[in-house]
């Protein structure tokens, strides 16, 4: 059978988190599916499962990226037996080694890629190739904390100068805020 994989990704504080709670929490996408989440990095926030509409919820965390193994997914599989996979990928690592763990019957539905708008051009100076390695395959782009001082031409360019396909959304509050 296969599950779908809805994969963010992101630097450290970029708001992944708050962006799956918020979505764990809407009803719409809560449809009682068995949901796996694998979280592959830990940040300030933390998931609150009470919170989330989805009540068939499973959370894993994942520390290091050799754990992610075409075996270890097939494990999950079968002891989990999840409809649907979310995972909240670590920022440093590549995506080639993520899509190269995947077993042929997991397959990523959506990628988003979610940055802080504040620091996402100091990162893409300093770290280029991580920076591409998320936007590459990316669906959409989330750039957090945007306000009226935030030059989205530039972070539009870094979008297109990588992809065309990518749609963007600039937030003028961070998702992590409450």
């Amino acid at each position: 059978m296969e599950v779908p994989i809805y994969l963010f990704t992101g630097f450290l504080e970029s708001g992944k988190t708050k962006f799956i709670q918020d979505t764990l929490e809407d009803e719409r996408f809560a449809s009682g599916e068995k949901t796996l989440l694998i979280v592959c990095e830990e940040g300030e926030e933390e998931y609150n499962p009470e919170k989330s509409a989805e009540k068939n919820l499973v959370i894993l965390n994942v520390d290091e990226e050799g754990v992610l193994t075409p075996q270890k997914f097939a494990a999950w599989d079968m002891k989990y037996a999840p409809r649907r996979v979310l995972v909240e990928y670590n920022g440093m690592w590549t995506l080639d080694k993520f899509y190269n763990a995947l077993p042929e019957n997991f397959l990523v539905y959506q990628e988003i890629f979610i940055a802080d708008s504040t620091t996402v051009l100091s990162y893409n100076a300093n770290m280029r190739q991580l920076v591409v390695d998320k936007l590459t395959s990316s669906e959409m782009v989330v750039f957090n904390r945007t306000g009226s001082d935030t030059d989205r031409m530039s972070l539009h360019k870094l979008v297109r100068g990588v992809s065309r396909k990518a749609n963007i959304c600039y937030f003028k509050v961070c998702v992590n805020d409450s």
